[in-house]
């Protein structure tokens, strides 16, 4: 049954617009007559409509800056009383740097035009705009509060992006050990190994076996260089394809949690992201299941994914929320658990979210801290047994030729 798009005047001579289901225009139109109406207009609404999108390298995406900058900057315009149409104009204009995001705008000016509300555009782009920038949009729109709804979705995308960039900052320097350490291992086999290893030949040295594995991968290193660099870049390339893609993050996510530091990190990821995320929704009037369910596709840990779906099911049954992270103490701490009872008995549960995030956002921050800490002299170690042995597998020939030569 198509839907129709109509604005009527009311006998008090007040104008609504809204939407009704008939099997054709004349019932759409007889249904609003009997009703009481004035028709003033009345049109098919039509579907969403999706363009194909530029990509430009690296402007054929969406950043987490841009979704952040998005938010803040209609926010700031809804505000100022501007109508939405013209606040899109104003964002296309802005953003006509931006291709890809140039076009959804315009699609979203084009399909509000016709009387789809902005959340639909937003929504058939999920590569783009997560479930959580969708759900929060579309309770905005429906509450009429769409202005301090893209307020919150603002500062939750910065919070992220913050956690986000606080992790990759605080890896940058265990990342430049590790490829120190890898530089100067592949120095020594490609470079030094190969023309020692010709002395070591001609002076009938007795080679010890570490001395002989390392110059015979040097050996093969050094005669396929093309191969080698080849299988080095596909190994890397495939690696991170792997990585991104369901089975391999919960394979890294397996490995991780069996290290008691980044175990922790990950625990104080999720809760931060996920006692944040559940508290906007709420706040923004979507039902505690809907809530749960854009969570679970939106934190990126299959684990929580797992056991929030779960959760859903104990909740229909009338299980408090409460009740239900006391018997997850392994994902749910008993601080999150009390704080969301006391949440639920005195009405406050927006507010108890927003107590365990804040708190578990500093514990991320502490975490890191103890992480990187924890990770400079073990790299260190570890790149010193390495480089060690490879100088220990040259020196002891060496020291076999002076003892010779004396």
């Amino acid at each position: 049954m198509p839907t129709y798009l109509y604005t009527v005047l009311d006998s008090s001579g007040a104008t609504h617009q809204s939407e009704i289901q008939a099997e054709d225009k004349s019932a759409a139109a007889a249904l609003l007559a009997k009703e009481g109406f004035v028709l003033i207009s009345l049109k098919e609404k039509g579907r969403v409509r999706k363009n194909a999108l530029p990509g430009f390298g690296m402007f054929g995406r969406i950043t987490s800056l841009d979704r952040i900058l998005l938010t803040r900057h209609l926010a700031t315009i809804v505000r100022a009383g501007v109508p939405l149409g013209e606040a899109l104009d104003i964002l296309i204009f802005n953003n006509a740097h931006r291709p890809v995001l140039k076009k959804i705008l315009e699609e979203a000016k084009r399909n509000l035009e016709e009387g789809h509300p902005l959340s639909s555009i937003f929504a058939a782009y999920p590569e783009y705009f997560p479930p959580v920038f969708v759900g929060l949009i579309k309770a905005g729109e429906a509450s009429g509060t769409l202005e301090e709804t893209l307020e919150s979705l603002g500062n939750q995308l910065l919070r992220d992006h913050e956690l986000a960039r606080k992790v990759r900052a605080a890896m940058v320097y265990p990342l430049i050990l590790l490829g120190a350490s890898f530089g100067i291992i592949v120095l020594l086999i490609t470079f030094v190994l190969p023309r020692l290893a010709v002395a070591f030949g001609r002076s009938n040295v007795h080679l010890p076996w570490i001395t002989l594995l390392l110059v015979r991968i040097s050996a093969i290193v050094s005669g396929n260089k093309f191969f080698t660099l080849f299988g080095l870049l596909a190994a890397i390339i495939g690696l991170i394809w792997f990585f991104r893609k369901p089975a391999g993050k919960r394979l890294l996510f397996g490995l991780l949690t069996r290290v008691p530091v980044a175990h922790d990190l990950i625990r104080y990821l999720a809760l931060a992201r996920f006692s944040r995320t559940l508290k906007n929704l709420i706040k923004s009037g979507i039902p505690l299941l809907e809530g749960l369910d854009i969570v679970a596709t939106s934190l990126g840990n299959e684990s929580y994914r797992r056991e929030i779906i779960q959760m859903q099911g104990e909740i229909r049954k009338g299980v408090s929320l409460a009740d239900i992270f006391r018997k997850r103490e392994e994902y749910f701490p008993r601080l999150v658990s009390s704080l969301v009872a006391v949440g639920e008995r005195t009405g406050s549960l927006e507010q108890s979210l927003e107590t365990i995030a804040a708190f578990y956002e500093e514990e991320v921050d502490r975490t890191l801290k103890t992480l990187v800490t924890f990770l400079e002299p073990l790299l260190l170690l570890i790149m010193g047994l390495i480089v060690g042995g490879i100088a220990l597998s040259i020196l002891l020939p060496i020291y076999q030729l002076i003892g010779q030569l004396r």
